[in-house]
């Protein structure tokens, strides 16, 4: 029926045109054709014939026809079929020296027959049923192109008809959306009936294009073996180079950005894409219930000397989620990521559109293939379930186990210990840490595990068996048992959607920089990108709080075709006991101190990184001179010890203590009946005092530092104005600090809350 023309919208135009006159021979290009109602007028109206045998040539069902594609035919100014071995010499099909040569390409004399003549005892007619238009979109062969890096895609690979521009519809094969819809060129009315499925002619040699198999495994991998459609034609008309495509197509409303991940990395992606002004929409998935929330706090946090749990930092709350327009899909598990169409499917098989793609996976613990008996007594920590399960069974007394050395073993033996439980701890390696930081700075570590009561068991690596009461332990020495058993072998890389979609993966989705993978529309970030960084040339997975922070901020300014702004170094923490112990720079191992400063809490200078153990600020500015190429020694602060009060009341304040009390850019922490703790501060003869506790994180500031007139926090140094509160380079969901009024009368400072 006839479209309304108020309905008729152009959606692209135009390229290529091309015609066939021989079947599996290399066709010619023109600028202007007709098209009838079986198609280009002179397309596929000829075929090559065994003369002996009267087979139709087509390859690649046989060998010995796959040098036809090399060959390619055209309709002469005559109307008489010329064929041309080189593209340059060009003959009528019948003549003797062409025949000659055919014979000589296929072993075996050869003949032209025109479809529906008469060929030995039987009628000529082609090998499959043919469609009368094969159309091909520009997006389809620029997006198998971005897949195929180093491959020649060709448009004669492919045979279509009409090569179009499709710059207003949506996907990777825009010409999808024709499919059952009609659409005009011109005079020329056409209608999409079927994808154009694919075989192994896409492989083969033409002239000046190579044989590539990789061609068709990418074809059946990223776009489900169909490439273009078929068209059956409603009104003949003539089309050239140039003209417009009309439909009743709508052009589709932008697609979103899809995060698949609901962790720290894919929250924080969404978060900053808003910072940075986009106001596309934005959806996450995620596996799990709970909204966004940090993973490190599952291992560090937590009053575990009082028998509390331990509780997760929410990057994003319910509030922010819908300030920033943001739908959150949770309980929602991605299995599939089709790039053809540029849509991810979830467990329900649903599909949903995607612009741009982010994966935030994360990693999956490591565990012993068939430890696990179901007795709840061998645990892992990567999930909100797994760190309450643990906690419970963190009773005074409990005998632990704990197989690992690094980060997350010893935070865990940290934390048992503080719930009086008995800890041994083994590791492969012969010291702790060993693959992490150099030896000195783990002998230290461990030296305070050993003084807190922690078994270090290292260089041996003991069998476990779960029992329904126990956990047995056989070591070289013979049968042990625990009441349960901690795994902190390490996480694998969430890599398999990445994987299965045909990116580049080794061990970790492989990004640039920016986090931009091999495909130019998605994008991995957080624990499941291996990152392109200065000095690790087969790219490096950096598991942190930090990375999840920032590496976001660069792929959203990449999505967004913003600049790209430095890298931030790398920094890395851990708490245990009372020791905040913080890494500016990837470390090495084996690196050797150039500067040690040992008075009080330890602070090493290896050169291109720094350990420091409550040294907050001396790492904040070794991080800060290590981003400026400058490595000069950072100062030292000092922060003062703990002072006494005594409320006075509200009306007349609380007499603090004496002025000089506190001295000048330190922190003083106190403790007042009804307000807890609070941090004062003198800068200049002013003072000041805001609550202890960080707004963000189970942190005392009183342990941070002062830089001009903030205080900063040292476990993830947020900045809070000491006059009024605001934060500043502060982690989502961080709040403003509490502020309180400070005068002073005669020698003596009072607080007012």
């Amino acid at each position: 029926m006839e479209i309304p023309r108020s309905m008729i919208t152009v959606v692209g135009s135009v390229r290529e045109i091309w015609r066939y006159p021989v079947s599996s021979l290399t066709g010619e290009s023109l600028v202007r054709a007709m098209i009838m109602k079986t198609g280009v007028a002179g397309d596929r109206t000829h075929a090559l014939f065994e003369a002996n045998s009267s087979n139709i040539v087509s390859p690649p069902t046989s060998k010995k026809w796959n040098m036809a594609p090399r060959l390619a035919a055209r309709v002469g100014d005559t109307g008489i079929i010329q064929i041309s071995s080189d593209g340059r010499l060009w003959r009528a099909f019948d003549d003797p020296s062409m025949l000659d040569e055919l014979e000589a390409i296929f072993g075996t004399r050869m003949e032209l027959k025109r479809y529906g003549t008469q060929v030995g005892d039987a009628i000529a007619k082609p090998r499959y049923a043919m469609q009368p238009v094969h159309l091909l979109s520009r997006q389809s062969l620029d997006d198998l192109q971005a897949g195929l890096p180093d491959s020649q895609i060709d448009v004669r690979r492919f045979r279509p008809n009409i090569v179009v521009d499709l710059p207003d519809l949506a996907g990777a094969s825009p010409e999808d959306n024709l499919l059952g819809k009609d659409f005009s060129i011109g005079a020329l009315r056409l209608r999409g009936t079927v994808r154009c499925g694919r075989c192994a002619f896409t492989t083969l040699a033409q002239q000046g294009v190579p044989e590539d198999r990789s061609v068709l495994r990418a074809l059946i991998k990223d776009f489900e073996k169909n490439f273009g459609i078929y068209c059956e034609v409603l009104e003949p008309g003539e089309i050239a180079v140039g003209d417009a495509l009309s439909t009743s197509v709508a052009p589709e409303p932008q697609r979103p950005i899809v995060i698949v991940g609901a962790g720290q990395a894919g929250a924080m992606t969404a978060k900053a894409l808003r910072d940075l002004g986009s106001t596309q929409s934005i959806r996450i998935f995620g596996e799990e219930r709970h909204a966004p929330y940090e993973r490190p706090p599952l291992s560090k946090g937590g009053d575990e000397g009082k028998g509390g749990s331990i509780g997760p930092s929410y990057v994003l709350t319910a509030d922010q989620i819908e300030e920033l327009n943001i739908d959150l899909n949770l309980n929602s598990r991605v299995v599939a990521v089709h790039r053809q169409t540029h849509e991810i499917e979830t467990q329900d098989g649903e599909r949903h559109r995607y612009a741009r793609l982010v994966l935030a996976t994360g990693g999956s613990p490591r565990t012993l293939r068939g430890l696990e008996r179901g007795h709840g007594r061998v645990h892992v920590i990567r999930t909100i379930e797994d760190a309450a399960n643990l906690t419970r069974s963190l009773q005074p007394g409990c005998t632990l186990c704990v197989l690992g050395s690094g980060w997350l073993g010893l935070e865990i033996a940290a934390a048992a210990r503080k719930r009086l439980c008995d800890v041994t701890l083994f590791g492969r390696e012969d010291r702790v840490l060993a693959r992490m930081i150099p030896r000195e700075v783990a002998d230290y570590v461990a030296a305070r595990h050993l003084v807190e009561g922690v078994k270090l068991r290292l260089g041996e690596v003991p069998t476990f068996k779960e029992r329904p009461d126990h956990i047995d332990v056989t070591t070289a020495s013979g049968l042990e048992r625990a009441e349960h058993l901690v795994l902190a072998i390490g996480i694998s890389p969430n890599d398999h959607l990445a994987r299965a979609a045909g990116l580049n993966v080794a061990g970790g989705v492989v990004t640039d920089e920016s986090g931009a993978t091999s495909d130019p529309d998605i994008f991995a970030v957080g624990d499941v990108a291996r990152q392109q960084r200065p000095g690790y040339p087969k790219g490096i997975c950096v598991e942190s709080w930090h990375n999840a922070n920032e590496q976001p901020y660069s792929a959203a300014r990449a999505m967004l075709s913003l600049p790209a702004e430095p890298l931030a170094p790398a920094r890395f923490w851990s708490s245990q006991y009372d020791m905040m112990i913080q890494i500016a720079g990837f470390p090495n191992a084996n690196a050797q101190a150039v500067r040690h400063e040992g008075d009080g809490w330890p602070f090493w200078d290896f050169g291109g990184f720094a350990v420091g153990i409550n040294r907050s600020k001396e790492v904040h500015r070794f991080a800060s001179q290590l981003a400026l190429g400058n490595l000069e020694a950072p100062t030292r602060v000092q922060v003062s010890s703990k002072a006494s009060a005594q409320r006075k009341g509200p009306a007349e304040g609380v007499d603090i203590g004496p002025v000089d009390a506190f001295p000048e850019s330190e922190i003083t922490r106190l403790e007042i009946d009804q307000l807890g703790a609070v941090a004062i501060v003198q800068i200049d003869q002013r003072y000041f005092a805001v609550n202890d506790r960080c707004p963000h994180a189970e942190a005392s500031l009183s342990e941070g530092f002062i830089e001009r007139d903030k205080i900063v926090c040292p476990v993830h140094f947020a900045e809070f104005d000491l006059q009024t509160g605001n934060p500043s380079n502060e982690p989502a969901g961080c709040g403003r600090l509490a502020c309180y009024t400070v005068e002073r009368r005669d020698d003596h400072l009072f607080l007012f809350f």
